[in-house]
């Protein structure tokens, strides 16, 4: 008796196909916000595993070793799609990479010295350096409703993280500075990185935090700290669950990064920022999923702040053009 066939039918897999390319192809902005969507959902996913990590090595040997798997994997991707790991301008790729990699090193580094919140709250300061360099570095117009929607945004984050005032120091100062790096790293992609490939952007940052890690790995090894914490361990030989870790982290890495890459090429950095937000969304579901951690009242409220925000300015952009 002939087996039936379970394929699906040509002429609608065909239709498929062509209303997606439609929909990807309609525009650069909806382009950005769907890859900035998908970058937060694996990221907030793949960062709840940093705890994981801390427990098996120092955090120059995880990146370091990240690195040596991202980089094989973007080589593999580049060839698959045709795309060359050979950037059209070194320099300007370069230091692209430096800034970003500054903001995100800095951002892992103080998850092992600061509260989670405070790190955190830090790290998304990144929408407003973006709008405030945008106005200083390329003389850009933002609106009064624009400023308005990312404040606002901003201010969702701070209710969803709810971080400690009454601990706040000088190290407080670190997670904002790596909002800093971070905010002016994704601005400085359109202006100086608009012709590079994904695959060379993503390459880059792992690159330069793979070098930047080697040097202070070595240091710490060569001289070791009597108590080595997850900032200044050395080199630890690698557990079975260290090296799935690494892996695991290193492949989400790989496909949230170029994603991330490609959403502030296209789109206008402001607007990729604001959707950035979604990460803390993200987070919040997977932390309920995977460790049962519930969401409070304040935190809620955030969190329709952000979606408030991020629509409004969404629906505004929409309006002017």
């Amino acid at each position: 008796m002939p087996v039936k066939s379970t394929a699906p039918h040509g002429p609608a897999l065909a239709g498929l196909l062509s209303r997606w390319k439609q929909f990807w192809l309609a525009s650069p902005k909806t382009r950005a916000a769907v890859l900035a969507l998908l970058a937060a959902a694996i990221l907030s996913f793949i960062d709840n595993f940093v705890g994981s990590v801390a427990e098996e090595a120092a955090i120059w040997q995880f990146q370091v070793l990240r690195a040596l798997i991202a980089i094989p994997l973007l080589v593999m991707i580049g060839r698959l799609s045709g795309q060359s790991l050979r950037p059209l301008n070194f320099r300007k790729t370069a230091l692209r990479s430096l800034v970003v990699s500054t903001g995100l090193l800095i951002y892992f580094a103080t998850l092992g010295i600061l509260p989670v919140a405070q790190a955190g709250a830090g790290l998304f300061s990144a929408p407003i350096w973006v709008l405030l360099f945008s106005v200083v570095l390329f003389s850009a117009r933002i609106t009064l409703f624009q400023t308005l929607a990312i404040a606002a945004g901003f201010a969702g984050v701070l209710m969803l993280l709810q971080p400690d005032l009454q601990s706040l120091s000088l190290l407080s100062l670190l997670p904002l500075a790596a909002g800093v790096c971070y905010g002016l790293g994704m601005l400085l992609t359109p202006h100086l990185c608009s012709e590079e490939s994904p695959v060379v952007l993503a390459a880059g940052v792992f690159a330069v935090i793979g070098m930047i890690s080697l040097a202070v790995l070595t240091y710490f090894s060569l001289f070791p700290t009597n108590n080595p914490t997850f900032l200044t361990g050395g080199w630890v030989g690698p557990t079975g669950r260290l090296i799935f870790l690494t892996i695991f982290q290193a492949a989400g890495a790989v496909i949230a990064v170029m994603c991330i890459a490609e959403a502030y090429r296209i789109g206008v950095p402001s607007h990729v920022a604001v959707v950035e937000y979604s990460f803390l969304i993200f987070a919040s579901i997977w932390a309920f999923m995977l460790w049962g951690l519930e969401t409070n009242l304040l935190a809620m409220l955030g969190i329709g702040v952000i979606l408030v925000s991020g629509t409004a300015l969404t629906i505004g952009q929409s309006r002017n053009h």
